[in-house]
């Protein structure tokens, strides 16, 4: 049995977008510089599709009160659901936060333990002490300034915008 390679046709005229590019460019630039508004507008939006959903939950439990199925199940959902959603609104800032924190302090205990078990087996100055100095660094970063992992995304997209962009003018 012969196995072929399929290679892409380089003749065929395939448009290249220039709007994946500006919106890699526009979300690589609010997740760079604004992650943390954007991380709570995210939790905005979960809190209001949540609500939505338990409103339609009440609805349909007053609709279909009478029938056994939805007797008591639907309010318990609905209810349940407008107070999550009210509680992601209003801890939207806090639930931020906490994230950020928690993935600074992960990074910085990652690091310092990294630290630890290389001065143990007596390796001080490797590449590796440089990497995990860089990771308490970046948990620093990620609890007073912010969300780490957010800003290199964001970075990671600016570039690939630019790469994006070159290839489009080159075409």
């Amino acid at each position: 049995m012969k196995m072929e390679v399929i290679k892409p046709n380089k003749n065929t005229n395939e448009s290249k977008s220039v709007i994946t590019p500006i919106l890699y460019l526009i979300l690589g630039i609010i997740l760079a510089f604004k992650n943390n508004e954007a991380v709570t507008i995210v939790f905005y939006l979960i809190g209001i599709i949540i609500i939505v959903y338990g409103i339609k939950a009440l609805l349909e439990y007053y609709k279909y009160k009478e029938l056994v199925q939805y007797r008591k199940m639907n309010l318990a959902v609905g209810i349940s659901s407008v107070v999550l959603g009210v509680l992601l609104i209003v801890l939207a800032e806090v639930i931020e936060k906490s994230i950020r924190y928690v993935l600074g302090f992960f990074l910085i205990f990652l690091g310092i333990t990294r630290i630890m078990t290389q001065v143990s087996y007596g390796k001080y100055l490797t590449t590796s002490l440089i990497l995990n100095i860089a990771l308490i660094i970046l948990g620093i970063f990620s609890i007073f300034i912010s969300n780490v992992i957010l800003v290199a995304a964001g970075w990671i997209l600016m570039a690939n915008a630019v790469i994006l962009f070159i290839e489009y003018f080159r075409s």
